[in-house]
């Protein structure tokens, strides 16, 4: 007689207790700042729109016309990093997980376990996808194997406090700093760089926020305003809305990554000691403390920039290739196989050959506040 005690039940039980928590890549603001396309390319071709217009003087009678600069671009390119991960299955795994139900997707078998790890690999690809691109929006570039790639953003787009900074040790507010009035000379006509830009909204973490809100400069302001009755709520944007009028929207964005490490089974490498063990650090924001980013309207709707998924050798043929994101279980269980019977094993594969290009560098607009 089969053993009931798998049922249904136990086994969503069992579910709750492995499940972690994880990030959402549907939360990501990335992605639609910097969105992914999938192109069936190995180079990453940036073109860097340069900045032109202005005014000329009075054209004098009699004389040649004046010239001005036309459309013009920077072009660079780059051949794309590759990050790959696998998740391996080996015998021992596979027939513990084979104990918990049929090969089918309604029990917690080997193929439902394919299927979550899937999904655990795609958040993690998502997750890395979307370092890349707040990496590249505040660092202005990137580095992989020891080269440097600079999309040469100004060094005027990134302003800093005309105070002082907002925080000293990355935990509290500094006293002596004013964030409402570096906010205002940014965004309304004291920074001459930045007059140029209808700015929609500050993109920031919640530990930057909590910088303002904890301001004592921010609080003396709304004691003097009589604000407290007016406010309903004390957040940043309640505070900017009464305090500096005309302030764009501000998006508190708490999108996260976590570091991790392998246990080595040793205790002197500052690793976690039973081998093979997973430890993950506590979880840092993509977009830094003390870091901002300024979302600018743009011609046409246009964005900054994307992040490129190029071609991969997971599937496709030479006349039709395979590009973006991929994910791969590759079953070697079966005779002919690279394990086969006598040594059997499932390796789920996901990765992308890609990269973020920066075609508007001269329209990213930061600032750093710690």
């Amino acid at each position: 007689m089969a053993n009931e005690f798998f049922t249904d039940e136990y086994t969503a039980v069992m579910q709750k207790l492995i499940f972690e928590v994880v990030n959402d890549p549907s939360t990501y603001q990335g992605s639609r700042i910097l969105p992914a396309v999938a192109i069936p390319v190995k180079k990453i071709r940036t073109e860097v729109v340069e900045a032109s217009g202005g005014l000329t003087l009075e054209h004098v009678r009699g004389t040649d016309v004046q010239y001005v600069q036309s459309f013009g671009s920077r072009v660079q390119e780059y051949v794309a990093p590759e990050y790959k991960e696998a998740i391996h299955y080996d015998e021992d795994k596979i027939l513990n997980f084979r104990e918990l139900g049929q090969n089918d997707v309604s029990k917690r078998g080997i193929r439902m376990l394919i299927n979550e790890d899937i999904k655990r690999l795609n958040r993690r690809l998502e997750a890395r996808i979307e370092k890349l691109r707040w990496d590249n929006i505040f660092n202005g570039g990137f580095s992989y194997q020891g080269k440097t790639f600079s999309f040469g953003i100004p060094a005027q787009n990134k302003v800093a406090p005309i105070t002082a900074l907002w925080s000293t040790d990355g935990i509290n507010a500094n006293a002596a700093a004013n964030p409402l009035i570096d906010i205002r000379y940014w965004l309304q006509g004291g920074y001459a760089p930045y007059r140029k830009y209808n700015i929609l909204r500050m993109i920031m973490n919640p530990n930057t926020a909590r910088w303002i809100l904890d301001n004592a400069n921010t609080r003396s302001f709304l004691t003097s305003y009589g604000a407290n009755p007016l406010l309903g709520e004390y957040t940043v944007q309640k505070v900017l809305g009464l305090l500096v009028p005309g302030a764009p929207e501000v998006l508190i964005y708490n999108g996260w990554w976590q570091q991790e490490s392998i246990g080595s089974g040793t205790t002197n490498t500052g690793l976690p000691a039973v081998a093979g063990q997973i430890t993950v650090a506590n979880a840092t924001y993509f977009i830094p403390d003390g870091s901002i980013f300024f979302e600018a309207a743009l011609p046409g709707g246009d964005k900054i920039g994307e992040f490129v998924e190029g071609i991969h050798l997971a599937s496709g043929t030479v006349d039709s290739p395979g590009y973006g994101k991929f994910i791969v279980p590759e079953e070697n269980i079966a005779p002919g196989t690279k394990g086969g019977p006598g040594n059997p094993y499932i390796d789920v594969i996901a990765g992308v050959r890609g990269g973020v290009k920066l075609d508007r560098a001269w329209d990213v607009l930061t600032a750093q506040v710690s």
